[in-house]
């Protein structure tokens, strides 16, 4: 179907406007000036108001006769602009119709989707399930055509495996942090993560500890004879502290025990930038 439009001859098209506009425009100035002129005082207030509605009976008039003109030229237009809403009609319903199927479809693939991805769940997550949800495992890509029924299994897989590997790496840290330390790793499956916490966890028991040992220090400090000299004590002179740099390869069970090592060891560790 072709789209035509029949364009009005020149002599059929709708005329500019023409009007005395220099001569209003001019008018409009003069005037202007004069008024601003006038030094108004108190006296002058009905000379004012006559003034103004002289001012806004002008305006009124030339802004009426542009919405009267502006009304006159658009109503062809307005005539098309509804001629063109009814023409379309019919074809945005066909073409919203189109769309219901085509979202119907899509919907039913990704139920079909997501039913594949429990039957996978079901499969692989054994005794993991009352840790992790269904819902935490699906994922968006999963979704895409292009992520195939083996691809979606084999990432099950993988996910459950990573999980197991990495609850056991947290096996490692001391046992009274590790229900916390699991807790923070499920919130995100990260290691990185829950080992942090395990580690924010113990500096904080270590840091009650010693406060604990300085309040129970506190009442014989306080129970000593001012009199009294106190022997001195020997103050302790801790080693030159010296920062050393390295990368370190082993499995994930030799790396956990060498970090309990560093953190029995009140070693200062991070990561190297």
């Amino acid at each position: 179907m072709e789209l035509m439009f029949y364009d009005p001859k020149e002599e059929l098209a709708l005329p500019e406007i023409k009007w005395n506009y220099e001569e209003i425009k001019q008018y409009a100035l003069d005037k202007a000036a004069e008024y601003k002129s006038i030094a108004y005082t108190d006296a002058d207030v009905v000379a004012m108001k006559k003034d103004r509605a002289d001012i806004n009976r002008f305006i009124n008039a030339l802004d009426n006769e542009r919405k009267n003109k502006k009304k006159q030229y658009m109503e062809p237009y307005t005539v098309f602009e509804q001629q063109v809403k009814d023409a379309l009609q019919p074809l945005k319903e066909a073409e919203s119709y189109i769309k219901k199927g085509l979202d119907e479809i899509e919907q039913q693939y990704r139920d079909a989707k997501a039913e594949k991805m429990r039957e996978y769940y079901e499969k692989h997550a054994g005794d993991l399930k009352e840790l992790v949800p269904f819902t935490k495992t699906i994922r968006e890509e999963y979704y895409k055509r292009a992520f195939t029924d083996k691809k979606l299994e084999q990432g099950y897989i993988d996910f459950f495996v990573r999980i197991r590997e990495d609850l056991n790496a947290l096996n490692e840290l001391p046992e009274r942090f590790r229900d916390k330390a699991a807790m923070k790793y499920m919130e995100s499956f990260s290691i990185s993560d829950a080992l942090r916490e395990g580690k924010r966890l113990e500096d904080l028991e270590n840091l009650m500890q010693e406060r604990k040992r300085k309040k129970e220090a506190e009442p014989t400090q306080a129970h000593q004879k001012p009199e009294q000299e106190q022997p001195k004590q020997a103050t302790y002179q801790p080693e030159n502290i010296m920062r050393l740099d390295f990368r370190v390869w082993g499995t994930r069970e030799q790396l956990m025990g060498l970090r309990q090592y560093m953190i029995d060891n009140k070693i200062k560790f991070g990561k190297v930038e």
